[in-house]
């Protein structure tokens, strides 16, 4: 066992001797290799040149190398190159920039050198060059608040605007009037500058600035008046005759009366107004045969003992024919019957005359009929255009006349007529108006009468006036016709060309408050 032990040693020893040996030999030949050199270090000497060798590969060893594959290279173009965004200054940095003068606000750019390069013709781009333009300099707008206003209360507005419609009437024909007056301890100032009409459709209008000053501040407001046409009451009567009774009527808007007038409410017929009535009298006579309340005939109330609104003198739509230098004018020398048709045409012929007539057209003129004192004029027909009829003694209606475009149908309708008369415009007899009803389109004023020539004729149809109708006094009506005059709402801008106005002004445009000025602008004003 000893034995066997010490064998393997002697082994082990000789394995490491030979190792040994054959360690000192390998270092001395490293170390004539290195002295045989020359002094290089890591194979490259300090004067040594770098020489790059190129290994050529064999396909099959390249075929296994790692990597991608990349596009052809394509020429380098220099592109501008943009300073680099600087982090973020501390606190220090930012305080001592705070004494630096303000950096531009487009960052500076290096301008690359110009390199010229020519692109293959197939690759030629055609499109027109784009036009930068610069941006047009900001118009600065300023934004300046209105004026407070502050709203007027109901009895304040109300006295105001009776005062202002009062002095209006005053000082109709003046272009200009300056007022003033004292009231609740207030003094006011009312500036009234006159508009009139260009034509005879047109309303005459009043502008009124009225001020007032209240603790210090200056208040002012504006009112826009407008004179008032007969047409645009729906029924206007002066004298009521005490013979005739509101009994089967329906009246579709205002109504004006002058005088006491009557009503008869039955179980067989009730008068309805759908409209505000004003009387200048202190009462109406109310006639109740079964039960009823005024409530039921005055739908919209009624208001007595209102000012009394006086008949024209003569010669308002003669005035106007001759002032109209865009009308057409025809006058008429003796009885004349006038057809009106749908086209826009009409016809005319003397009643004593033995020839056809004459012809014209609206063609969008206004048209006036002038007739001689003591000549009377037959109507009917449809109207197509602006026309006005006027007689000093008579007109007469023989048939319906109405519009070719009907506004309540169209009420975009330009078609207007007006008949207007010193003394009495008629309906004719039923022998020439024929059974049914009897429709007028257009704004009548007579200014002594209107008539229905035999109204007593047994009951046939409904006389339906839409537009309107005024009136020194009416006859009666029944029991021939029952009677329906609706309002025109186109009268409240416009009137037939001359048709007569009132002496009253009314509120067309105002808010009802007052502007409160600074002191100030009023000095600014006043200089």
């Amino acid at each position: 066992m000893w034995m066997a032990r010490l064998k393997r040693l002697e082994s082990r020893v000789s394995t490491r001797a030979v190792a040994g040996l054959l360690s000192v030999v390998l270092h001395a030949g490293l170390f004539l290799l290195v002295a045989l050199s020359g002094g290089r270090q890591d194979g490259v000497h300090d004067a040594d040149t770098v020489v790059t060798q190129v290994v050529m590969l064999e396909s099959r060893i390249a075929d296994r190398r790692d990597g991608i594959e990349l596009p052809p290279l394509e020429p380098a173009v220099p592109k501008p190159t943009l300073k680099e965004q600087p982090d973020p200054p501390t606190v220090h940095q930012a305080v001592h920039q705070m004494d630096q003068p303000p950096s531009p606000l487009v960052p500076d750019v290096a301008v690359p050198p110009e390199v010229e390069l020519e692109a293959p013709a197939s690759d030629a781009d055609d499109s027109p060059p784009v036009e930068i333009v610069a941006p047009a300099e900001a118009v600065l707008t300023s934004t300046i608040d209105p004026l407070p206003t502050v709203e007027m209360p109901r009895a304040q507005a109300s006295e105001l605007l009776k005062r202002v419609e009062r002095l209006a009437e005053e000082h109709a024909a003046t272009p200009r009037a300056q007022v003033t007056w004292n009231q609740d301890g207030r003094q006011y100032n009312a500036e009234l500058v006159l508009e009139r009409a260009r034509n005879g459709v047109e309303l005459d209008r009043i502008i009124a600035e009225i001020s007032a000053e209240d603790r210090g501040m200056e208040l002012r407001t504006r009112i826009m008046l407008k004179r008032l046409p007969f047409s645009h009451f729906t029924k206007f009567v002066d004298r009521w005759d005490p013979m005739v009774q509101l009994h089967e009527d329906e009246i579709v808007g205002r109504m004006h009366i002058n005088s006491r007038f009557n009503v008869l409410y039955d179980l067989q017929a009730s008068p309805r107004i759908l409209g505000k009535v004003s009387t200048a009298a202190r009462s109406v006579n109310l006639q109740f045969n079964g039960r009823g309340r005024e409530s039921d005939v005055f739908k919209a109330g009624i208001e007595t003992g209102a000012g009394r609104i006086a008949l024209p003198a003569q010669g308002h739509s003669l005035e106007w024919a001759r002032r109209d230098a865009d009308a057409r004018v025809h006058a008429l020398a003796d009885d004349t019957h006038i057809t009106f048709l749908a086209d826009g045409s009409y016809t005319w012929r003397e009643r004593r005359s033995d020839t056809a007539g004459q012809r014209g057209t609206t063609a969008g003129q206004a048209v006036y009929f002038i007739a001689a004192p003591g000549a009377t004029v037959y109507v009917q027909g449809v109207v197509a255009g602006k026309v006005l009829v006027y007689s000093p003694q008579k007109i007469v209606v023989e048939g319906n006349l109405t519009y070719a475009r009907d506004p309540r149908d169209a009420p975009d309708s330009d078609d207007y007529l007006g008949l207007v008369c010193d003394r009495d415009i008629e309906v004719a007899s039923p022998w020439v108006t024929g059974p049914g009803d009897l429709h007028i389109h257009a704004a009548l004023f007579a200014k002594r009468q209107f008539v229905v020539t035999d109204f007593e004729h047994r009951r046939s149809a409904t006389l339906r006036i839409y537009g309107s109708l005024a009136a020194g006094s009416l006859t009666a009506s029944e029991p021939r016709y029952a009677t329906r005059v609706e309002y025109d709402r186109r009268f409240d801008k416009q009137r037939p060309p001359g048709f007569p106005s009132t002496d009253r002004f009314a509120a067309e445009d105002w808010d009802g408050r007052w502007t409160e000025v600074p002191q100030q602008t009023v000095a600014q004003e006043q200089l």
